[in-house]
């Protein structure tokens, strides 16, 4: 059969979460198993305990300072002014990076959960209690099991550090000349911090863990391309822009920092990834096979600890599995169905050319106004346009957003090739207002520019991130972040905004159908690599069934080899939010305003789903 789905081996949308992804420092592996709490204000008839109030006040307070102040980029990405928190920066450095560190890392959440345990629960106020709750959930699962170490790596072909690092160098923030001159002190750092990661990935080899030759390949080839020509490095080019946010430079100082930038970048940043080159080559040994989780001892266990820290579910694997079954074939239903429909044949060729348009109801907006110029490539006008009109529709079944700014703009041609489709950048909590989403025009095209906005931006991560950030949330909750919730929450906006755009019911249909049932087979497939020892053969065939070449489903397979469970918080993120309002409309109506439990997800902030159950049937029940 024809294949239905958009052929993207990597995930629809790659976000950058505070304030990495897969990148690790001295204790980064506590961020891995995305986590996030909730906003202690509210009121209750209760009184709590002064001395467990304060103790668990205390507890947060230690809780952020020390992630907070991990290492220089941690700091830098949390607040942008970090004495009115009280904080106290550290020396600049990337921090460390080891089986030790890792090791550490599981230590220090153990502690921090039986300091946790010491409190009173029920002494608290229930506002409190939840976010004990979630505290309690995040810290169990951020300790990685025993002998599981060597399991992953920090680098990998889609949300590895080696393409999201300069990304965040990029992004570094100048309100101060001391803060470029800490930003100095990090490019001068990262051949060490390189050092450390090499120093690695020898170790994984020699655990028998690493990677198979075609993974280190294309690890190696978004690092080459990253150095080839390091005159046209966007890391040069974006500094001067950086900057002007430091009107009071004189011509002669910017020029010197400049040349202090581009030195540093020649002699430090690019022969670091020269180093990384080099390691990886050496280490490459086409005898390696292709294999899944499954095939290490306590692979499964492993596996099973992915999957939980990073879907925030509470469904057994083999629930999970049938879960996502069960939404294949009902989508496959669907858009097998719709693609019979003479109706979406003639707007399905008027799509793949123009994409979306938005049903503007303001006079001051038009779809005129939101066309593209060239129909080609998507730019950051065009971009702007959609999330402005974006942001004005989702008011009928979305809480206003919080007062924020953003501004698009394009991956630099040197990642093209390596960088998903989008990505929003999470801004420090202190300056939330100011956001940025990246477009990888050589990925987005003009007829998914439309839900890669809404991903990213309205209704989707900015609009989610900034409307908690301006509930004022203790600064620890800030911290940490569930990926389950965040991108579930991501594609279940995107899918939801189809109802704004300017098409027929029969498209908006097959197009939710198409992406729904796209990440449900990836994420079966996942599941069959990892969890089954599925080998690239048996994965190409299955795919097949579904209208994959050969070639297309040799890329998915690599994709999810190298980076295990990187669909799932996508696909079963997304099908617990429908699940939550399937149990919504059970406690209110099926005639009920969506708006409310928007407004209740979005106010309670990133959660694992069966606390946030708990706390919508504990909202709703008296209703019935």
């Amino acid at each position: 059969m024809t294949c239905l789905f958009p052929i993207n081996p990597s995930p629809q949308k790659t976000d950058v979460p505070f304030p990495f992804n897969r990148i690790r420092s001295v204790l980064l592996v506590f961020f891995l198993f995305v986590v996030s709490c909730l906003f202690l204000g509210g009121c209750s008839k209760k009184t709590p305990a002064p001395t467990e109030a304060v103790s668990f006040s205390s507890f947060l307070d230690d809780f952020f300072r020390e992630y907070a102040t991990a290492d220089t980029l941690s700091l830098h990405y949390t607040v942008q002014n970090p004495e009115a928190f009280n904080l106290i920066k550290p020396k600049v450095s990337f921090g460390h990076f080891s089986k030790k560190t890792l090791l550490d890392a599981n230590k220090t959440a153990t502690e921090y959960l039986h300091r946790l345990h010491e409190i009173s629960r029920d002494a608290l106020e229930p506002s409190e209690q939840l976010t004990y709750n979630l505290m309690e959930y995040a810290l169990k699962n951020s300790v990685l099991p025993e002998n599981a170490v060597y399991y992953d790596s920090p680098l990998g072909p889609t949300t590895g550090l080696q393409t999201q690092l300069p990304i965040l160098l990029a992004e570094y923030r100048f309100a101060s000349l001391e803060d470029v001159d800490d930003y100095f002190l990090l490019l001068n750092n990262l051949p060490d911090y390189f050092s450390e990661v090499c120093s690695f990935e020898k170790e994984r080899t020699n655990a028998g863990t690493q990677a198979c030759a075609e993974v280190l390949s294309r690890i190696l080839l978004q690092c080459k391309s990253f150095v080839e020509d390091p005159g046209n490095n966007f890391l040069i080019e974006s500094f001067p822009e950086r900057l002007a946010a430091l009107p009071d430079l004189s011509a002669t100082k910017i020029a010197e920092l400049c040349i202090t930038n581009q030195k540093l970048i020649f002699t430090k940043v690019i022969p670091a990834y020269e180093q990384l080159i080099e390691t990886l080559t050496t280490l490459m040994d086409p005898s390696i096979p292709a294999r899944g989780l499954s095939s290490f001892p306590d692979g499964n266990a492993y596996y099973e600890h992915l999957v939980r820290s990073t879907t925030g579910t509470g469904r057994p694997m083999e629930e999970i599995e049938r879960m996502l079954e069960q939404a294949l074939k009902e989508n496959m239903l669907t858009m097998i169905t719709l693609y019979q429909s003479d109706t979406l044949q003639n707007e399905w060729k008027q799509y793949r050319t123009r994409g979306l348009t938005i049903k503007y109801a303001s006079s001051e907006l038009s779809p005129e106004a939101a066309t593209p110029q060239q129909t080609t490539t998507p730019v950051p006008a065009y971009s702007a346009s959609l999330l402005t009109g974006l942001q004005e529709q989702i008011l009928v079944d979305f809480p206003a957003p919080a007062n924020a700014s953003f501004r698009v703009q394009t991956v630099h041609p040197s990642l093209e090739d390596f960088i998903s489709p989008a990505l929003y950048l999470v801004p420090p909590m202190d300056a939330y207002t100011e956001n940025a989403i990246y477009i990888n025009q050589a990925k987005c095209s003009i007829e998914n520019l439309f839900s890669t906005l809404a991903h990213e931006g309205y209704p989707g991560h900015l609009y989610q991130n900034t409307f908690f950030a301006a509930t004022a949330p203790h600064p620890a909750r800030m911290i940490l972040n569930f990926t389950g919730y965040d991108e579930g929450w991501g594609t279940y906006a995107e899918l939801f905004a189809y109802r704004y755009a300017d098409c027929s019911e029969e498209l908006r249909q097959f197009l939710i159908a198409e992406q729904v049932a796209g990440l449900c087979l990836y994420s079966l497939a996942d599941f069959k690599i990892h969890s089954r020892g599925a080998s690239p053969e048996e994965v190409i065939s299955f795919l097949g069934e579904y209208g994959f070449s050969s070639e297309q489903a040799e890329e998915v397979f690599y994709t999810l080899l190298a980076e295990p469970a990187i669909y799932l918080p996508y696909s079963v993120g997304y099908l617990e939010f429908c699940s939550l309002r399937e149990r919504y409309y059970s406690l209110t109506g099926k005639d009920a305003s969506l708006q409310p439990f928007h407004t209740f997800l979005l106010k309670t902030g990133p959660a694992p789903f069966p606390i946030l159950e708990k706390e919508l049937v504990k909202k709703y029940a008296v209703m019935k």
